[in-house]
């Protein structure tokens, strides 16, 4: 795989919030893919090599303290991965299965006395097209206008508070999904298809030790 990437920082708010965005492409040569049924020369699930796919996007990125207590993170990412060589004639050009063209993630966090932290984190992906071959349901496996099967976009969103008592010792409250969303984490597309459901709310409580400040 070759990666190629250039991009640009701005510094706004007199220094406090840095702003960056980045194109960038990948291209990967030499791929393995599942040959479908009735590809002639080939033996149905056979593991071929010399595919190649390219993905073109853009990263969006912020970071920075608004006020001296309130600090955010955030990003985007659009990209537009394509298959460019296949051993189906027909997948050339079709989207890269298994793939989110766009996420996007936001955190902020508040400093509510010296040694409390309060904070929310929110995530986003786009809708997911499956495959059980390289492209997302295309080609010759499935002829036609391909219909593919997928994974529906999502938000999710998290709570968290934090309270160090000294140096060494921190307690952190974590709520993930507070909405219990249901979502999903994978598709895999075969003769006997699944997939996997990510967790719904969850409340973690976590407990650090920093034995260097001992």
């Amino acid at each position: 795989s070759r990666s190629y990437e250039i991009g640009t920082k701005w510094e706004l708010i007199d220094r406090h919030l840095l702003l960056s965005v980045a194109p960038f492409q990948t291209d990967v040569t030499n791929a393995r893919e599942t040959a479908p049924n009735g590809l002639p020369g080939y033996t149905s699930g056979q593991i071929v090599p010399n595919a190649a796919y390219r993905v073109r996007g853009i990263d969006f990125e912020a970071t920075g303290k608004i006020t001296s207590k309130w600090s955010v993170m955030g990003g985007f990412v659009t990209m537009d991965p394509k298959i460019t060589k296949s051993i189906v004639p027909t997948n050339v050009g079709l989207q890269l299965a298994n793939i989110a063209p766009q996420s996007f993630n936001f955190l902020t966090k508040y400093q509510i006395t010296r040694r409390l932290e309060l904070g929310g984190q929110s995530v986003y992906a786009s809708k997911i097209k499956g495959g059980s071959l390289l492209a997302a349901n295309g080609g010759i496996a499935f002829p036609g206008t391909p219909n593919p099967t997928f994974l529906p976009s999502y938000w999710r969103f998290d709570i968290f508070a934090e309270h160090r008592f000294n140096s060494f010792l921190s307690l952190k409250l974590y709520g993930q999904n507070l909405t219990n969303k249901t979502y999903y984490d994978s598709l895999y597309q075969s003769a006997q298809p699944f997939v996997k459901v990510a967790p719904g709310r969850a409340v973690y409580l976590t407990v650090a030790f920093n034995f260097n400040k001992l």
